[in-house]
């Protein structure tokens, strides 16, 4: 049987190094200047494309819309705005073929039409929603978003970024605002906390109901929370203040709105039982959130964070978890996509990829891309993977076809949009053009992909390239887990709390992480990750800590909490898993660890100074020295799997050694500190033990005996 031992890094990261041919399709770029850039993309349903962005002016930017047929070719254009900055940020289509537009202007002179607010603080950015005829380009109505209150310390304004139309033509629009008097409805869930002090902004979001013609405010409510995690002291003036903003909506046919968005507020607005109920985030590093309002936009039905913690120094902190992207399916489940920083960030076994893919330091980290699937009630999650590799990743868009699959725009993995799997386990296709994806809509089995700076490609599903798979799925051949000290044949029982190994292949990405160049972390609730170089284990659906890892050879712990005579074991790798294997599950299953680490020889024994016991280092006749092992089963009081235990827990079962020949109960038997998994087993020597290198030493517990060591004394 295999020991752990250092491999070279076979293969980089899923799709590194691997560049795909072009897509077939249309492809062309709309022209919007300098200074000009696309947000989104309008189909609508006809096999036109409409592409909306800003075009540069003469002294800023205007509105632009251009009308593309299937075959990429201009249709038809227009332009609107005022005579400084106007960016859309979002983009959709009514019932009756419109087109409503929503975003943020700098002009003071932006049309105004029928408008619901025709006044904003002066001098600020103000949001803006505005109906368009498609074809024609008349304004049908137009009104500013925002407040009249002037603004403290920094001038934010208010702005759109996140669109949608109900089927009965229903618009609903959300964004940030940093307005002390933001406009909400007498009913609002939030009604007020936005506008920050002397010290700095505090900027919430927002979500808002109007009517098809905008004439009228359903529901206006805010969104956000009013203070931010700091450690203490004059650093904080002005840190505290916390940022909340709204960055996507999805509406279903009852006019329920889900939004999602970033916040470093540890006090937003969070249900109970929510996915993840505490924000992990400090000062600016921030944490994703999705939210779900009623239909009167007067209390939530659900929300809850989605992130992972902050790093760095408590004095500097970092972190970047942000939902950019939110899409619903038929099914009520809630599909969000955007970019974390994280190395915890949350993820569910079996998925495409479990762990983050770039490295991480104390300081300074690269980004990954995300997208997580959330149960109707948001109490749990479906899926959730990253989707990136070494260098600065992030989706911007995801959409889900007819089929239930799911297409995300962005920079990732050395792709600019790609095809999932509905269960997020699979790439199915992908494509890596010049530009970035910043939008991606689809219609029939054609995808169309928008680059922010006007490109445009239309093509069908099956033209877009097939993933090759670079690795193929771990295998486990019989008897693949032992005992990860006396390497006992797989067929023997292991019990809970063991250390075992795992022998296969392919049970890696390519990288391995062994002692002492790579050793094992902690995650922030204290326990030993359950992630490494793409691996995840689980025992009976449960995720087991990994210890180290090679592409033949996983180190784990079997979960503490196991019940029952047996277990199955699946291995999965970036979201390809291995065959199930059944082991059996018993009370004991004791292995003395040595030192040539295959069970034999030289039992692991160590002085009371630490130093390790060897012929050149002899214990004596009556000395109290200390064994290591595992699989001594249940302990008490207990420690939970992957956790360090915090005091002295014995084993439940009486435990005996032989030494010579001669039977000894040892002083403590036991869990050992600041260790996972490993037992530790105080024992004096007998007085009248010979001198050899090679005494005989066997450990028995609850009537088992472990593998047959050796000790050397003199």
């Amino acid at each position: 049987m295999m020991r752990p031992r250092h491999f070279a890094c076979l293969l980089a990261l899923l799709l590194g190094g691997i560049t795909l041919a072009p897509a077939a399709g249309n492809l062309v770029n709309v022209d919007l200047g300098d200074g000009g850039k696309a947000c989104c993309l309008v189909l609508d349903g006809l096999g036109n494309v409409y592409v909306i962005g800003s075009v540069a002016s003469a002294s800023g930017t205007n509105v632009s819309v251009t009308k593309l047929d299937s075959a990429n070719h201009v249709l038809s254009s227009f332009t609107f705005g005022g005579s400084l900055y106007d960016q859309p940020h979002a983009a959709a289509l009514d019932p009756q073929g419109n087109l409503v537009i929503a975003g943020q202007t700098n002009s003071s002179d932006f049309p105004l039409v029928h408008a619901l607010i025709s006044q904003t603080e002066p001098n600020a950015p103000a949001g803006f929603v505005a109906k368009v005829n498609s074809s024609s380009g008349q304004i049908l109505f137009s009104t500013r978003i925002g407040g009249l209150a002037a603004e403290s310390f920094i001038r934010m304004g208010t702005v759109v970024n996140a669109l949608a139309v109900d089927p009965a033509g229903n618009i609903y629009a959300a964004g940030s605002t940093n307005a002390a008097d933001f406009p909400v409805s007498a009913d609002a869930f939030q009604k007020s906390g936005a506008g920050g002090g002397s010290f700095g902004w505090r900027p919430f979001g927002f979500v808002l109901k109007l009517a098809p013609a905008g004439d009228r405010l359903f529901y206006s409510t805010l969104l956000g929370g009013t203070m931010a995690n700091c450690f203490g002291g004059s650093h904080c003036i002005g840190r505290n203040n916390p940022s909340t903003t709204v960055n996507s909506i999805a509406v279903d046919r009852n006019g329920i709105a889900t939004v999602g968005g970033a916040t470093n507020a540890p006090d937003f607005p969070i249900t109970a039982g929510a996915v993840q109920t505490v924000c992990r985030c400090q000062e600016y590093a921030n944490n994703g959130f999705v939210t779900q309002l009623n239909a009167g936009g007067s209390g939530l039905l659900w929300s809850t964070f989605l992130g992972g913690t902050w790093y760095g120094f408590s004095q500097a902190p970092s972190g970047t978890n942000v939902i950019n992207a939110l899409a619903q399916d038929g099914a009520g489940n809630i599909v969000v996509a955007g970019i974390t920083d994280a190395d915890d960030f949350p993820t569910t076994p079996g998925v495409l990829q479990p762990s983050f893919a770039s490295p991480s330091t104390l300081t300074s980290r690269p980004r990954d891309g995300f997208v997580s699937k959330l149960n109707p009630t948001g109490t749990a999650l479906i899926f959730s993977t990253y989707l990136g590799g070494s260098d600065y990743d992030q989706i911007n868009d995801v959409q889900i076809d007819a089929l239930e699959n799911l297409w995300v725009a962005g920079a990732f993995r050395r792709a600019s949009f790609a095809q999932l799997s509905a269960d997020g386990v699979r790439v199915l296709a992908s494509q890596e053009l010049t530009w970035e994806g910043q939008a991606i809509r689809t219609s029939g089995n054609i995808v169309v992909v928008l680059g922010v700076s006007g490109s445009v490609l239309q093509v069908p599903f099956d033209q877009v390239p097939e993933l090759p798979n670079p690795l193929p799925p771990p295998l486990l051949p019989p008897g693949a887990v032992v005992n990860g000290a006396s390497f006992a044949p797989g067929s023997n029982a292991v019990a809970p709390g063991t250390i075992v190994a795992i022998f296969g292949n392919n049970l890696t990405d390519g990288r391995s992480c062994l002692p002492p160049s790579c050793n094992p972390t902690f995650g922030s609730n204290g326990s030993l990750k359950t992630t490494m170089t793409g691996t995840q284990v689980t025992i009976n659906g449960t995720l087991a800590p990994i210890f180290y890892s090679s592409p033949s050879q996983v180190g784990i712990e079997i979960p503490s909490e196991l019940t029952g005579t047996s277990a199955t074991v699946h291995v999965t790798v970036n979201g390809q898993a291995s065959a199930l294997q059944t082991i059996a599950i018993g009370p004991v299953s004791p292995g003395i660890f040595t030192f040539t680490s295959d069970g034999k020889g030289a039992g692991a024994f160590t002085h009371l100074d630490g130093s390790a016991v060897s012929a050149q280092n002899p214990a004596h006749a009556g000395e109290l020295v200390i064994l290591y092992a595992t699989g001594l089963g249940q302990v008490t009081p207990s420690v939970p799997t992957g956790a360090l235990p915090t005091g002295a827990s014995a084993t439940v079962a009486a435990t005996t050694l032989t030494i010579d020949d001669i039977t000894v109960i040892p002083d403590f038997a036991g869990l050992a500190g600041g260790f996972v998994g490993l037992n530790q087993v105080n024992v004096r020597l007998p007085a009248n033990t010979r001198s050899a290198s090679n005494i005989p030493v066997l450990l028995i517990i609850g009537g088992t005996a472990s593998n047959p060591v050796t000790i050397a004394v003199q």
